[in-house]
């Protein structure tokens, strides 16, 4: 039998059938290597995020230990993005044993772990009321409820307030908490001395400004401090296993050097530490908040020690 020669058709079609052979083997390559790589960055993407997220939400936790009075944060959303996210959670105030909800707050972070600047306590849901700058109010938008304000012992004001009225004509089944600032500063061992309503303590205001303010800040000042802006720590804490611990002014150090090594909010934390250590030698308690019934506030003693009283939330039973 004769073997005829390879025609020149024949051989076109064989290296065609070849490429096209070849281009469908790259193109599944590719697309499974696609696949792989995309389900490969997703995942890693995935785990820098989610331990980045960990570690803004505890440096945000520390950062509510050491400012906003009364303020307990929960619950939220989380959204992860490409090295980055966003998350929101709730805040409430925790008045005796009734919960008034305080608003919510959103941070977003980025792969290290850090909250960005920008959205670090910018959001505090208040609003001023008051015909002049003198008797001017703060109250949070969320629910009505009065912010309290504290005044510093360097400083001067307008109006200083004194809401013992207030306090005698609430309900008399509420609950409340009273922002007391002090005539000069004091340590904790000393306001546990002079301080009539010291088992009624549930935060210390700290003074956080700079000797050189006293200089910088000089004149009349229209109003004292809204809650929303100053520092300080509660009374006690929860350490451990459940266990809660009384603390002092170590402790609100220690957890100011914690929050400085999560990398977060050096802004606020660098000055703080600077100024609060500065002023330690002095006492840095500025005021105290102190929460209870109609009844038990009203015993708060008008002495020398006590400059300013300042009502904030009221919780009645229904």
């Amino acid at each position: 039998m004769r073997n005829d020669a390879f025609q020149s058709n024949d051989i076109e079609g064989i290296v065609k059938k070849a490429k096209r052979k070849s281009v469908i083997r790259n193109i599944m390559v590719s697309t499974i290597s696609l696949f792989f790589i995309g389900a490969l960055s997703l995942f890693i993407n995935g785990m820098i995020v989610n331990h980045a997220h960990e570690k803004a939400v505890e440096a945000n936790r520390l950062l509510f230990e050491i400012s906003e009075p009364n303020i307990h944060i929960g619950g939220g959303t989380f959204d992860y993005g490409i090295l980055s996210g966003t998350y929101t959670y709730n805040k409430y105030k925790l008045i005796e044993d009734r919960v008034v909800p305080w608003g919510n707050d959103f941070r977003e972070f980025n792969a290290l772990g850090h909250n960005e600047n920008s959205s670090a306590l910018s959001v505090y849901d208040e609003v001023t009321v008051g015909e002049t700058e003198g008797n001017v109010r703060y109250y949070n938008t969320i629910n009505g409820q009065r912010t309290m304000q504290f005044y510093h012992p360097w400083f001067e004001y307008e109006n200083i307030y004194n809401d013992l009225d207030l306090i005698q004509n609430a309900p008399d089944d509420a609950v409340m908490e009273v922002a007391i600032s002090f005539d000069q500063s004091y340590t904790v061992k000393e306001v546990q001395e002079f301080f009539n309503l010291k088992n009624k303590i549930s935060w210390y205001r700290v003074n956080d400004y700079n000797l050189r303010a006293i200089e910088q800040l000089k004149g009349l000042h229209s109003s004292g401090d809204s809650a929303s802006y100053v520092y300080g720590f509660s009374v006690q804490t929860m350490k451990g296993e459940g266990k809660m611990e009384t603390q002092n002014e170590e402790d609100f150090l220690a957890t100011l050097a914690k929050l400085k090594d999560t990398g977060n909010y050096r802004y606020l934390i660098n000055p703080l530490l600077e100024n609060v250590k500065q002023n330690m030698k002095d006492g840095i308690i500025l005021g105290v908040v102190v929460t209870g019934t109609k009844e038990e506030l009203l015993k708060i003693k008008q002495d020398k020690h006590i400059r300013a009283i300042s009502l904030g939330a009221v919780a009645t039973e229904y």
